[in-house]
């Protein structure tokens, strides 16, 4: 019986070690960021309209977080995001990444992976900060409400 008893308190023993090694995997911040501001300039003046930031994750992707100002806080309006760059040899602006919708009524989303259109593969960090010239464009529709740089 007294063996019994020390096997039982060496394994209680052993469980608890086993258990107390153990780390939870959390949900820790991006490796890298980069942050950029938005502008309304419907009004012919550059207004402050929210920012977007660049996330570096663990598996070296990029994800992209998009907060709007107060005024775009509208219960029931519905935003979308994409990330442009200008063609010169078509004269036109051809999307990047299509960022899905914004909710009015919260005016923030984050986009885990960013998605390239053209061959639909997730975007590395490095690749997507170093895009300087690309544009993140906010739309109700066709029309513009916001838009921000890469720098």
């Amino acid at each position: 019986m007294q063996i019994k008893w020390k096997w039982m308190s060496l394994l209680s023993l052993l469980g608890v070690l086993l258990f107390s090694s153990c780390t939870k995997e959390d949900d820790s911040p991006a490796l890298q960021t980069a942050s950029f501001a938005l502008f309304n300039q419907s009004s012919g003046t550059s207004q402050a309209a929210g920012t977007f930031r660049i996330l570096e994750q663990r598996n070296g992707n990029a994800a992209v977080e998009i907060n709007l100002a107060d005024g775009y806080r509208i219960n029931g309006a519905r935003f979308t995001a994409v990330i442009v760059t200008f063609d010169e040899a078509s004269d036109s602006e051809l999307v990047y990444a299509n960022l899905g919708e914004i909710n009015g009524g919260s005016a923030r989303v984050t986009i885990n992976p960013v998605i390239q259109l053209s061959n639909n593969l997730p975007v590395s960090y490095a690749d997507l900060a170093g895009r300087t010239g690309y544009t993140l464009k906010i739309l109700n529709g066709a029309n513009v409400q916001a838009s921000g740089q890469i720098q």
